[in-house]
């Protein structure tokens, strides 16, 4: 991961670094009945699904990359304004870790989770995230299910690779189904194409997220937004959150790429792409509101 966030030095491909304003979400206004979901940059979701408070791989400050002992961090510098900052944050329950990749496991994002939060994560990664004072962490692999207030956890697969640096320990890396009263959500790891997610649309969720960005050069590990759109039907989800972009420059894509591309690839199915901006929230319509806006 360090090649990719050091993949700034001579990714800039002539776009200004200034902040982009984002949208101010108001999580306060979230009703415990429903699934609301707001993106709050690269990969991180925020949610209250169905009262349970998620947040995945947090990344909050201004950079991400090496932490040199919690003074400052050494990396890529955030290219859009925070949407919340770590104390407008609701209480957290849950805490949901993909892989050990620096923009995924930001050690100073982490240490201002609340230390009662459960961490899930992959294998590997709980020797990293204990010292920071969590009292509940928990490595799943692909297959198992836990649950967490009544929100079950799945670990999935992807086509990643799991090295914090080119060199030491080799970390898993998951993708996650979410379900609590019949509800299914899907957050999924980056990954290069693949066809694993198939096996999802036996029960389709009504949401997908997928990694789109940081495809050019690391086509190997980071699908486009082309072979996104097409996992995203394998899974037969109803709709797409589109996260791993415009955020931190991590590859040599134009910033707002992603997106313009994977509207095009969509097509005349473009309105299953929700939350196209950071700072966007959304909240899920329920199955019966759904089914009835279809029907009309």
């Amino acid at each position: 991961m360090l090649a990719s966030l050091l993949a700034t030095a001579y990714a800039l491909s002539g776009e200004s670094n200034a902040m982009i304003t984002t949208e101010k979400v108001l999580p306060t206004s979230w009703q415990d009945s429903e699934i609301t979901i707001a993106n709050l940059g690269h990969a991180t979701l925020l949610m209250n699904y169905l009262g349970v408070r998620v947040i995945t791989d947090p990344a909050l400050f201004d950079k991400v990359g090496w932490s040199v002992g919690g003074l400052f961090t050494i990396g890529p510098q955030r290219l859009v304004d925070h949407v919340l900052r770590p104390n407008e944050l609701p209480p957290v329950d849950l805490v949901l870790v993909t892989h050990a990749h620096m923009d995924h496991l930001d050690l100073p994002s982490l240490a201002v989770m609340p230390r009662e939060a459960v961490v899930v994560t992959c294998r590997g990664c709980s020797p990293l995230l204990r010292p920071i004072g969590f009292r509940d962490v928990r490595e799943i692999q692909w297959g198992e299910t836990i649950t967490v207030r009544g929100l079950s956890i799945t670990a999935l697969g992807a086509t990643h690779w799991g090295k914090r640096w080119p060199w030491g320990s080799t970390y898993g890396y998951n993708s996650y189904l979410l379900e609590k009263g019949g509800r299914r959500l899907f957050v999924g790891c980056d990954s290069a194409y693949t066809e694993i997610f198939k096996a999802i649309g036996d029960r389709p969720p009504e949401v997908a997220a997928f990694s789109v960005g940081a495809y050019d050069p690391w086509i190997w590990n980071h699908a486009n937004p082309e072979q996104v759109w097409d996992m995203f039907q394998q899974t037969r989800a109803g709709f797409l959150v589109p996260i791993h972009w415009g955020t931190f420059r991590l590859s040599r894509e134009p910033m707002h790429e992603p997106i313009d591309r994977l509207v095009h690839a969509a097509g005349g199915d473009s309105n299953r792409i929700v939350m196209r901006h950071i700072g966007a929230a959304w909240t899920v319509p329920s199955p019966v509101r759904a089914a009835s806006a279809a029907g009309r």
